[in-house]
């Protein structure tokens, strides 16, 4: 069996038993995975705030739909 040492840029898929709310039916898009935590956009969780809203110099550059999606830091604490 193969050992992944990173699991950046890879898709985790929520089955659908998970019962942590954070991740109920999620699809995660891994940004950054390393031995100190993983950092991950929810795919299918669009918010309504626009990326110009937060990141007006990037605005142009936002494909559709040009929203902020959910995503980051879960802790376990």
């Amino acid at each position: 069996m193969t050992e992944v040492s990173s699991l950046t840029g890879r898709l985790l898929v929520a089955t659908p038993v998970l019962a942590d709310p954070n991740f109920d039916r999620a699809v995660v898009l891994l940004l950054d995975h390393d031995e100190e935590g993983s950092l991950g956009v929810v795919l299918n969780r669009p918010t309504p705030v626009g990326v110009g809203d937060i990141l007006e110099p990037w605005a142009a550059l936002a494909g559709e739909p040009g929203v902020v999606f959910q995503g980051g830091p879960v802790s376990l604490d």
